[in-house]
């Protein structure tokens, strides 16, 4: 799937990477009064997608120093996300490079990945497998629901499109890809959580009780962080990537709805 990307000059891909750094900066400050709920995983997503993997781990990892002036320059901060950015932003580069994976491997990939996750949140959920008080537990509990609603409607959804394309010849490449993207999406969003719960204990020394304590608590942060992946992915997905298709290919915007 050639995604006719032209080239452009180095300048101009240095001032759209500032660009879009200044808009998940912005975007992470506006939305860091609200707990769970943020736009850095789609713009970036649809960023690398299009521009590539250099620009966009080039993004990421600015980003990720940058945002330290406003937010405050935490060592295990910085190292979470200069690990966690720039594989992402390297991962939907990649996928964009190559037009994405094999249909059948994103047949497998999606089912596979879904499954898991709403039969995580149903043995959560049963098994009260998370440790909070019980203030917190209903609201975890409300969004373990939330999200294995999500996990079965894009599993319904996906599989769907799948047969009509198969069976009727429909062209529902495009609706396939965005939900493979927001799979992808969502799972980097837990890696991120697992991610945390590693480095910020390491680095700031703490006993097996506080471990404990903070790995538990980070589930009131990843669950509605989750929801917030899979929606804005899902939702802007093709309308972002159509935008930024337009400063790096010649071909219409509307023309990516073809991909």
């Amino acid at each position: 799937m050639d995604r006719g990307k032209r080239e452009i000059s180095p300048s101009k891909q240095i001032a759209y990477t500032a660009i879009l750094c200044a808009l998940l900066i912005g975007g992470q400050y506006v939305f860091s009064f609200v707990t769970g709920v943020e736009v850095v995983t789609v713009l970036l997503a649809c960023f690398a997608y299009v521009a590539g993997v250099k620009p966009g781990v080039m993004c990421a990892v600015s980003f990720s120093l940058l945002r330290c002036f406003i937010f405050g320059f935490y060592p295990n901060v910085i190292i979470l996300y200069l690990i966690y950015y720039p594989a992402f932003a390297a991962t939907f580069g990649f996928m964009g490079k190559s037009g994405g994976a094999s249909e059948a491997f994103f047949a497998v990939a999606v089912n596979v990945f879904l499954i898991a996750v709403a039969a995580l949140c149903l043995t959560a959920y049963f098994m009260g497998a998370i440790a909070v008080s019980r203030i917190l537990k209903a609201t975890l509990n409300a969004f373990l629901w939330v999200i294995f609603a999500l996990s079965v409607a894009l599993l319904t959804a996906f599989d769907a499109l799948l047969f009509a394309k198969k069976a009727y010849g429909k062209n529902t490449s495009a609706a396939l890809k965005v939900i493979a993207y927001a799979t992808v999406a969502a799972v980097f969003t837990v890696i991120f959580t697992l991610l945390d719960d590693v480095i910020t204990p390491l680095v700031s020394g703490y006993g097996q009780g506080a471990w404990d304590a903070y790995f538990y608590g980070s589930f009131a942060a990843m669950l509605p962080q989750t929801v917030c992946a899979i929606v804005t992915v899902t939702t802007l997905y093709l309308p972002l990537t159509g935008l930024f298709n337009r400063f790096f290919s010649p071909r219409d915007t509307k023309n990516i709805l073809k991909r």
